[in-house]
């Protein structure tokens, strides 16, 4: 293995365990999104039979 190939493979190792952390708060934000928009779908639902 050359020095410019072991370089890449470190960058790509790097680059690969940034973007699973960052992936992980992606789906736990647009997981949250989620059940607010929810929430808030029941909330009007429940305010327009009470009306």
């Amino acid at each position: 293995m050359t020095e410019n190939q072991a370089l890449v493979l470190i960058l790509i190792g790097t680059l690969a365990i940034v973007l699973y952390g960052f992936w992980k708060q992606v789906l736990f934000l647009l997981f949250m999104t989620v059940i607010v928009i929810f929430g808030l779908g029941v909330y009007s639902f429940t305010v327009s039979l009470a009306n």
